[in-house]
């Protein structure tokens, strides 16, 4: 440690924990969040890409994109190193882990942030005024996303300004730090970095769409349009809350360390793991609720089981043959489902029994001959053997 430096926190989870249950449940637990959340985010982002090859790309879908891409790398990145931290209960990560895991957190919480609110305030404005909306723009997109994660790269900086890689003994340990000389810099950035990416965003996120709300005007022409805005302001007011509550423990326990008066002020080991966990509930939780309340991202993942289920039935048919009796059943199966195009159906009627053929065979079976000029006399036999 430098000369007339002080301990902040434990970065990259709390370190010297003792005992055995802590070594094993919290991994556990954390583990856990991050392979259902890892799943739900990949589900999301599966079928946002369905959405945008099978239909348009919105503004919308993308900012969703970018909010579960966002997620998927707070739990594929985040979380295993707090998971690691927990089993081996000392730093084993090197020197670049320890100065940039806090940055990668915080930066990831404020792209967050961020795009909610810019997704928040394009939705006040197309409220406001309707007559102005048009296409989609790629180059407005693509601007907002590169702002969004300028900014929030460039934020949280100082956390790896003052990240620090301790040894005591043979064990490392990876703290933040702050020396007599940077005491005042530290006061400033731990008020600022909950403000600027946490408190400012709720608020202004809040509200744009709870006005958004109250500006929704019945469609003369739709009257299903105004239920869906609804549902999609709804939704978005959700997601706020539950990022709001969820994130509000690492908050205040950050503020906290940051600003007590001596070790005795400062807060508890459960409430610094308490609040490392609801971090990673808040990505968890948000494919849940994104498949639940957003009706077409919920439609287009029914469309995509289907679409996936009649390839399936169709792979298993040329498996099993091309009988003309078989095709038809299944055919009709398929169209049932939706899955039939015009061209199958065009190649299934090819498929049919000519005209010429069918007389063929209608003559054989309504023509009598002699035994003589039989040329297939076996089928008497079973005849003859009656008449004996």
């Amino acid at each position: 440690m430098a000369v007339n430096s002080t301990l902040v926190s434990f970065d990259g989870g709390v370190q010297q924990l003792e005992g055995e249950d802590t070594k094993i449940i919290i991994p556990a637990i954390l583990s856990t969040i991050g392979g259902l959340g890892i799943g739900g985010n990949v589900l999301v982002l599966v079928v946002l890409i369905y959405v945008f090859i099978s239909q348009s790309a919105s503004e919308a879908n993308v900012m969703l994109a970018n909010l579960s891409a966002t997620d998927l790398m707070i739990l594929s990145v985040c979380a295993p190193v707090r998971a690691i931290t927990y089993y081996k209960r000392t730093w084993t990560l090197g020197l670049l882990a320890c100065r940039t895991t806090e940055w990668i957190q915080h930066s990831c919480l404020a792209v967050k942030a961020f795009t909610l609110f810019a997704t928040s305030q394009a939705r006040h404005n197309f409220s406001s005024h309707p007559q102005e909306q048009s296409n989609f723009r790629q180059k407005n997109v693509v601007i907002t996303l590169i702002i969004i994660w300028t900014v929030a790269l460039l934020f949280p900086v100082p956390d790896i300004v003052f990240s620090r890689l301790k040894e005591e003994g043979n064990i490392s340990l990876c703290v933040s730090e702050s020396s007599f000389h940077s005491q005042d810099a530290m006061r400033v950035f731990s008020k600022m970095l909950p403000l600027g990416i946490y408190v400012l965003p709720v608020i202004l996120s809040a509200v744009c769409h709870i006005r958004t709300i109250f500006l929704i005007k019945p469609s003369s022409h739709e009257e299903s349009s105004l239920a869906r805005q609804y549902e999609h302001s709804l939704m978005y007011l959700c997601v706020i809350a539950l990022n709001t509550l969820m994130l509000l423990p690492e908050w205040v326990s950050w503020v906290w360390m940051h600003h007590r008066s001596g070790e005795s002020c400062k807060p508890s080991v459960g409430l610094l793991i308490f609040a490392q966990v609801c971090v990673y509930l808040s990505s968890m939780f948000f494919p849940v609720i994104l498949l639940t309340m957003h009706v077409p991202l919920r439609e287009s993942l029914s469309n995509l089981c289907s679409l996936l289920a009649c390839r399936r039935d169709k792979h298993r048919i040329k498996l099993e043959g091309n009988g003309n009796e078989m095709r038809t059943v299944v055919m009709r199966v398929l169209d049932e489902r939706g899955c039939v195009t015009r061209k199958e159906r065009h190649s299934d009627a090819s498929c049919q029994t000519l005209p010429d053929l069918e007389h063929f065979w209608s003559e054989r079976r309504n023509t009598t001959v002699t035994e003589d000029s039989d040329p297939l006399p076996w089928e008497r036999l079973n005849q003859s053997n009656v008449k004996l």
